[in-house]
């Protein structure tokens, strides 16, 4: 009985051990208009033309300021579940586009209880999802751009881990557990404070499923945000940094490329590359979409799409 005990034992373990360097992370899209139709039709698309397997579906959904976005839209979930992917919704307590001063999504009002009825209406819903639903909330908390970040609204890397562990508690309550919760910060702390190092915002291994960084080659329209850099150099270093802070899988929620100063399908080449010898990487997933002035599309300029194809 031992001996099969610790059979049992190993057997558990070996399957708990992360895939080896060889494996294949899982690619993700985020573009424009899906799933909110209830349809995942563009994505099938891209999918084909692109020659690699879309396994995660991406998109952004705000706090509740109006009918629409006070309600988990089920349709959505319903869409990216019969396509057999999975769903990772980027939760954002803000009215987008006003900026970072909004007092009223302040994290002390997150983490004081002011937003507890609606965050436990949203484990609710989501609890019937019938399926692994990724909840991405208050995204890139060491930058200076969302009301949730640390250094601006009055808020503080403490308010933000006393905010995020309410909510994950809220959702336990709720027995909401098909709910994983993805923490991302961005590549670069701005402002580049030791304050603001996106260490201070870790909540904690008990709150954390999936340990996630955002990052971006801004290229040479942006030389502010450190010019033309490849994969390897945007995200060496943060992943190295989110290795230190837990066991969980690592993410890449958010990722593009400027085609302005550079080869846009070589750097795409290279981060397929790299993100083999990332151990602990899982998943990549790509922002096809124009925004802060540049296009990431796939397929932009025309012919970058081919180098997106699955090398055997």
């Amino acid at each position: 009985m031992r001996r099969l005990l610790a059979i049992i034992s190993l057997l558990v373990v070996m399957l708990a051990v992360p895939a080896s360097a060889s494996a294949r992370s899982a690619f993700g899209i985020h573009t424009p208009g899906e799933p909110f139709a209830g349809t995942t039709h563009k994505i099938d698309g891209l999918e084909r033309s692109l020659g690699r397997k879309v396994s995660i579906v991406s998109w952004f959904q705000s706090w509740g300021y109006d009918q629409w976005s006070a309600n988990v839209q089920a349709r959505q979930f319903g869409a990216v579940r019969r396509s057999h992917r999975r769903p990772l919704l980027t939760w954002e307590p803000w009215r987008a586009g006003d900026g970072p001063w909004q007092p009223n999504f302040s994290l002390a009002r997150i983490a004081g209880g002011a937003f507890d009825g609606y965050i436990a209406s949203w484990a609710r819903g989501l609890r019937k999802a019938r399926a692994r639903v990724y909840l991405r909330p208050m995204h890139e908390m060491n930058g200076n751009w969302y009301p949730w970040g640390g250094t601006v609204n009055n808020n503080s890397p403490a308010l933000f881990k006393a905010a995020w562990r309410r909510m994950v508690t809220i959702f336990r309550r709720a027995r909401a557990r098909n709910v994983r919760f993805v923490w991302s910060p961005v590549t670069e702390d701005w402002p580049r404070t030791r304050e603001n190092r996106f260490e201070r915002y870790y909540p904690g291994r008990r709150y954390v499923h999936v340990l996630g960084v955002d990052g971006y080659n801004w290229g040479a329209g942006r030389p502010e945000f450190g010019g033309w850099r490849t994969f390897r150099k945007t995200f060496s270093r943060p992943y190295k940094r989110l290795k230190r802070l837990g066991p969980q899988p690592i993410w890449i929620p958010e990722v593009g490329s400027s085609a302005i100063g550079g080869d846009k399908a070589r750097w795409i080449r290279g981060m397929f590359r790299s993100a083999k010898r990332m151990k602990r990487l899982r998943a990549i997933t790509w922002m096809d979409t124009v925004a802060d002035g540049q296009d990431w599309g796939v397929n932009y300029p025309a012919g970058t799409a081919t180098a997106f194809r699955a090398r055997r």
